[in-house]
């Protein structure tokens, strides 16, 4: 598999120009390790690795001596495997704090363990790495989010690609290796895979003694992955006290297994729900977990619907990591019935809305929520769509409109194919 150019990594050496420590979280194998050692670095460099135990024993007998190196910025990968360097790095960066000292990765989220979060306060920027999106494995940063509040009418085009590809891509999702496989050697992969995140990763982060409920836990959120959390509903599944399963959701989030998508506070009713929804940081991770794959995604009564919504949701999340216009991710549903899937907002207030059907014939009540925001929000609301299977973009009126959901990315691979 030729190399894949990360979007995020620009974003990663601008924060190296003007910060003493950079982090870069994500979970297993979605390319850390590849994207610090393809940076290219303006000043001499260094890379070590954690996970190799000569570089672990040299680090946990002599910290300081271990960060003291002779080069500009010196890159530790894994760094999460010893917590105990972070007090070594922030003395470092006391005594000099140039920037681009040091620039880590970790496998889990570094600022869960306290003595990072200590160490490093006001000496670090953290920038999230997911597994590739859409657009980058056609070799090129997807931009959708800029476009919806810049230009949205640039999206109004159709697509070309057909529902069996649609879902295809949703059953493959994004880690690198998965890419690179056919179907049929994906599932060694994922079972691999999960064995690594469950045991070795979330035993990294905390001390658990019933480590089987885990995997439990997983498949769960699997099957309601796009809905809103439920706590006491999970434990009632496993069996467990509610404290003990929001504890142990703590975890998978801190792995990057599952992340949340906060509801949306605002004035437009004071009937907002307010749970968040909870989605499976990879389409086709929740997929494995589920047991589906190709056609058997699309049939009737089938998953599709909250896995193409795990999809697109997962798609804005990895562009907001690179985005020019720096919003945020919400969703929305009132007591009333009012629903919006996904929310962005901008920190000038503007609001865009995305409704995800799996339709390949939208209509006119699909954008019901969509119309809800638009009628309350006045000039706050930017924009508006719906994201379909179907291959047309159709307006529905001067900030609404329903939109292929390749046009989460496809606008950039026509670009690609007419240079």
């Amino acid at each position: 598999m030729a190399v894949v150019e990360r979007a995020i990594a620009p974003v990663v050496l601008a924060a190296l120009a003007d910060t003493p420590v950079v982090v870069v979280n994500g979970a297993r194998q979605v390319g850390k390790t590849t994207l610090v050692a393809r940076l290219d670095y303006p000043r001499s460099s260094e890379v070590v690795s954690l996970d190799d135990a000569a570089n672990r024993d040299a680090a946990r007998d002599d910290p300081r001596a271990f960060v003291s190196r002779p080069v500009d910025t010196l890159v530790i990968d894994e760094a999460q495997l010893e917590p105990g360097l972070f007090r070594a790095i922030k003395a470092e960066v006391d005594r000099d704090r140039r920037p681009g000292r040091f620039l880590l990765t970790g496998s889990a989220r570094l600022l869960s363990a306290p003595d990072m979060a200590s160490a490093l306060v006001g000496r670090v920027e953290i920038i999230e790495l997911w597994p590739f999106s859409q657009g980058e494995r056609a070799g090129f940063a997807d931009h959708f989010v800029d476009l919806l509040f810049t230009g949205p009418r640039e999206l109004l085009q159709g697509s070309d690609m057909r529902r069996a590809e649609l879902v295809e891509r949703i059953a493959t999702g994004g880690f690198p290796d998965v890419v690179a496989r056919s179907p049929s050697r994906r599932r060694p992969w994922f079972d691999n895979y999960l064995i690594t995140a469950t045991q070795s990763v979330i035993r990294e982060l905390s001390a658990i003694e019933r480590l089987a409920e885990i995997p439990r836990l997983l498949r769960l959120c699997a099957a309601r992955t796009g809905a809103e959390l439920n706590v006491s509903a999970l434990a009632n599944e496993l069996s467990i006290p509610a404290r003990t399963t929001d504890g142990y959701l703590a975890l998978l989030e801190a792995a990057f297994l599952v992340h949340r998508v906060p509801a949306w506070s605002t004035n437009l009713s004071r009937k907002v729900i307010r749970r968040p929804k909870l989605v499976v940081s990879d389409s086709g991770l929740a997929c494995h977990l589920l047991g589906v794959a190709g056609a058997m995604l699309d049939r009737r009564g089938g998953p599709l619907g909250p896995l193409l919504e795990t999809f697109v949701a997962n798609e804005i999340r990895k562009q907001l990591t690179w985005s020019t216009e720096r919003a945020s991710l919400w969703h929305f549903r009132d007591r009333g019935g009012a629903e919006v899937d996904l929310v962005l907002e901008h920190p000038d207030g503007r609001v865009c809305g995305i409704e995800v059907k799996a339709t390949s014939t939208p209509r006119a009540e699909d954008l019901r929520g969509l119309r809800y925001l638009a009628d309350r929000l006045g000039d706050r609301f930017q924009f508006g769509v719906l994201l379909t299977a179907a291959p047309e973009a159709t307006p529905f009126g001067p900030k609404l409109a329903a939109l292929p959901v390749s046009a989460l990315w496809a606008r950039e691979i026509r670009q690609a194919r007419r240079q």
